[in-house]
């Protein structure tokens, strides 16, 4: 995906492995790719990994960071020219996230100044002073903006989950990165909202959609995020080094776990996407999914030493190798073979080694003792 002629990375290789050689570039993707290629730096210590670290951090400076008025952008056109300049608060959590790796890569303090600059922006740019909580939009100029959808499959609402739980995911890199006091207290006040505003503690699953003041808008389960946070969430508690937070969390963190292992997996052995309220099911899922019920259920295994979780975890990994990988190619599939499904591109916008990529380098952290 290394983009020869206008720099940094392609936008996106189809389903075959084309380059699509007009695709805008997302933040995203880009800030995505900085992370991967950091954390596989420093786990190989690859020296063309870091190679294409730098890459991926130099053009997300000179071509991403809004010089003027701070934050990141959302879209470039092929050529690196602004075509979105809306600061989605996602996109900031996946800048903060990426720099930090890239600093505990390099030890360069140039980069680590740009990750809290960005954690300032969300602060002071995004909190929602009145009810509490982050948006999710703000305009070039940190105005308010009509649809603030990430996606198109999205929800149009103010305040969402999944853009709380990367904000989340950011801030605990950051302040493992270069702990101090400001980091601890964006990562706790990041932390106490999620935990207050968007897990279910009846259901054990996540709350996914909200307006400002909090009414409630969600009318799905999402398999995916709800083990994805078990083990971010749980993340977050070990960086902030607070027994007494952890005693409260881990039973959040093992319910969110257990519903995704009972309720979640289809009769493959993978995740499924969702079921909505009214009772539809889609089991069959897609590729991040069964990447972070990898990593989740060997967390919740770790926590509890219950081995359903580790058997869950390996019946997983054989449906990803026959499904996902099948194929013999360098990158999972968006779908399972066996979905009946026309594949989405191979990498672009939304999809990158970062899922399934970070999936495979906490496995082999995790199970290196066993």
């Amino acid at each position: 995906m290394v983009d020869d002629v206008h720099g940094g990375f392609l936008g996106e290789v189809d389903a075959g492995g084309r380059p699509v050689l007009g695709a805008p570039k997302s933040a995203i993707l880009n800030t995505r790719l900085l992370w991967f290629f950091s954390a596989m730096a420093t786990w190989l210590h690859s020296d063309e990994a870091l190679l294409l670290a730098h890459r991926a951090a130099n053009y997300i400076r000179s071509h991403f960071l809004d010089p003027d008025h701070g934050g990141v952008y959302w879209l470039l056109d092929h050529r690196g020219q602004v075509i979105d300049a809306k600061k989605q608060a996602y996109a900031q959590g996946f800048a903060i996230y990426a720099f930090a790796e890239y600093y505990r890569a390099t030890g360069d303090m140039a980069w680590l100044k740009i990750a809290h600059q960005l954690q300032r922006d969300i602060e002071e740019r995004f909190w929602d002073h009145e009810h509490g909580g982050y948006i999710e939009a703000m305009s070039a100029y940190w105005q308010g903006v009509g649809d603030q959808r990430l996606s198109e499959q999205d929800a149009d609402c103010p305040k969402t989950m999944n853009t709380h739980l990367h904000i989340l995911e950011a801030y605990t890199n950051l302040h493992r990165a270069a702990p101090d006091e400001i980091t601890h207290a964006a990562l706790s006040r990041a932390l106490n909202i999620f935990i207050e505003r968007f897990i279910d503690t009846d259901a054990h699953r996540l709350k996914l959609f909200f307006d400002m003041d909090w009414t409630d808008r969600t009318q799905a389960t999402s398999y995916g995020h709800d083990i994805e946070a078990s083990w971010l969430v749980w993340e977050a508690v070990v960086a902030l080094r607070d027994r007494e937070l952890a005693a409260r969390v881990r039973g959040l963190c093992l319910n969110l776990a257990r519903a995704a292992l009972v309720d979640g997996r289809n009769s493959d052995g993978g995740l499924g996407y969702e079921k909505t309220f009214d009772g539809h099911l889609d089991a069959a899922g897609e590729w991040w999914g069964q990447a972070e019920g990898l990593v989740g259920f060997v967390n919740a295994w770790q926590l509890s030493g219950d081995d359903d979780y580790l058997a869950a975890s390996e019946a997983l990994w054989s449906h990803i190798q026959e499904q996902f990988i099948g194929d013999g190619g360098n990158e999972w599939t968006w779908y399972a073979a066996n979905a009946g499904r026309a594949q989405r591109y191979r990498a672009g916008m939304w999809k990158c080694p970062y899922h399934n990529g970070r999936a495979m380098m906490e496995l082999d952290h995790r199970l290196e003792d066993h």
